[in-house]
């Protein structure tokens, strides 16, 4: 056992001691953007079960997908580690079996484990049964691999044998997982909820079509030759949205009816973003903010202050490693996120940026990563050399592409060191650099931590 691991373990059994161990439910949507929330400026969705639980927890208002596409997104939030690492570099690939997973973790620590709805860990299988030596510790299992219909789906219990529905799935999907939490349970469970809105097709419930597309306010970034059509798209994006945030005011009642709000870590994400016609661009797997960031709401009434913003970034493979120790569970080694339960539970606690680092399009020509320092932010491609750069304080919507700006050179080769040191930490084999003008930065002089469970520094 590492000095590390033993005082990790320590913290855990220190926080076993002080208070019964937490339930946590997890809830993980598909392509919901960070932007579109009623909290975040979003003056066209209505969520008023989103605004609750923003407002009796924590909202972490940068949070960042470490690869904005399914796979390797979700991957990323199951183990603490970059995707790359994992060997889920890319959509319809199956997580290798050697690597530890929160499920696990939780599982062999006693929690009583349940999965509901999209997996999506299992390679290309459509919608595909999962075998119960491949579902990482869930032991309640209502699922399928890949699937993305919003009505009469099918999923898979403990046998190959699909279970036919019909209706809208976000609704017999939080059907299941009221059933899961209303179950006796001789000690804490853990509830991962996967729904599948908004993804695409954008075609929500009738009662939900309510949206008119001429009344919906654009982001300023999205051409005007595009604008009708993102407005059509927006309508159904929002439906979505908004069935969603009705099945979540579902699962709240279902823990306030059960006496369960105050020891339950909610958790609400998604696994990336979504253009919708922003940059004039649609889908995902882009550095852009409309694609990287992601909703984050953490509630945990017993340790969390409500009401409060976090502001600096956070990584969806910080997911691990914090709400294991929120948990009071052992925190595996080589988990390339950080451990963010002291500054979410004690706001007096004042921590100064870490580097934030995202990949998209690996083995591709479109291939890139990304850092984001503060509101510093820099992309490269495949080569490393840098193809974006811009500061989100004074460039939000980044139309302003500073590349090649003489005047923020040094801040630019400062933020590249970094992208080396992360690629040299976390593969054996990190890229060739670019030739021309802008080598491999010497990075000697500098240091990084980018493994280890401490709160940052």
């Amino acid at each position: 056992m590492t000095r590390r691991t033993f005082i990790s373990s320590a913290m855990a059994t220190q926080i076993s001691q002080r208070s019964p161990r937490p339930n946590l439910v997890f809830v993980v949507t598909d392509g919901w953007r960070g932007q579109a929330l009623p909290f975040a400026g979003d003056t066209n969705l209505h969520a008023p079960n989103l605004s609750r639980l923003a407002q009796e927890g924590i909202y972490c208002s940068r949070a960042y997908t470490s690869y904005p596409v399914c796979c390797p997104s979700r991957a990323a939030m199951i183990t603490g580690k970059f995707p790359h690492t994992v060997g889920v570099s890319q959509n319809h690939t199956r997580l290798p079996l050697e690597h530890t997973t929160m499920s696990s973790v939780l599982k062999d620590e006693g929690y009583r484990t349940g999965y509901i709805g999209k997996w999506h860990l299992d390679g290309n299988e459509n919608p595909g049964f999962v075998p119960p030596e491949r579902r990482r510790g869930f032991d309640y299992w209502a699922a399928y691999n890949l699937a993305h219909q919003h009505f009469d789906g099918v999923y898979f219990r403990d046998t190959p044998t699909p279970i036919r529905t019909s209706g809208f799935e976000a609704d017999y999907q939080t059907d299941l997982a009221i059933e899961f939490l209303r179950q006796p349970s001789p000690g804490p469970f853990f509830l991962y909820l996967s729904l599948v809105p908004p993804h695409a097709p954008f075609t929500p419930p009738a009662k939900y079509s309510g949206y008119k597309p001429g009344e919906l306010r654009l982001r300023a970034n999205v051409p005007d030759r595009i604008g009708a059509a993102t407005r059509g798209d927006l309508a159904g994006y929002y439906g979505l949205c908004s069935a969603v945030d009705t099945n979540l005011g579902r699962i709240w009642e279902a823990l306030d009816q059960r006496g369960l709000t105050n020891d339950t870590i909610v958790v609400f994400t998604s696994d990336h973003g979504q253009m919708l016609g922003s940059h004039g661009l649609s889908g995902i797997d882009l550095p852009f903010e409309e694609s990287s960031r992601i909703p984050l709401i953490i509630r945990y009434a017993r340790r969390i202050k409500p009401g409060r913003e976090y502001s600096l970034p956070v990584s969806n493979v910080d997911y691990a490693p914090t709400l294991l120790s929120l948990c009071g569970a052992r925190l595996p080694g080589g988990m390339h996120g950080t451990n963010l339960a002291a500054v979410l539970t004690d706001a007096s606690q004042t921590r100064k940026p870490r580097p934030i680092y995202a990949e998209g399009g690996l083995g591709t020509p479109d291939e890139w990563r990304m850092i984001v320092l503060g509101f510093d932010k820099l992309v490269v491609g495949p080569d490393l050399r840098p193809t974006q750069m811009y500061n989100l304080r004074r460039d939000p919507l980044e139309p302003d592409n500073r590349v090649g700006r003489s005047a923020d050179r040094r801040k630019l080769e400062a933020l590249l060191a970094l992208i080396w040191m992360w690629r040299a930490q976390t593969d054996r084999y990190p890229p060739t650099p670019a030739r021309g003008d802008l080598r491999r930065p010497d990075t000697g002089a500098m240091s990084l931590q980018i493994t280890g469970n401490s709160p940052p520094a």
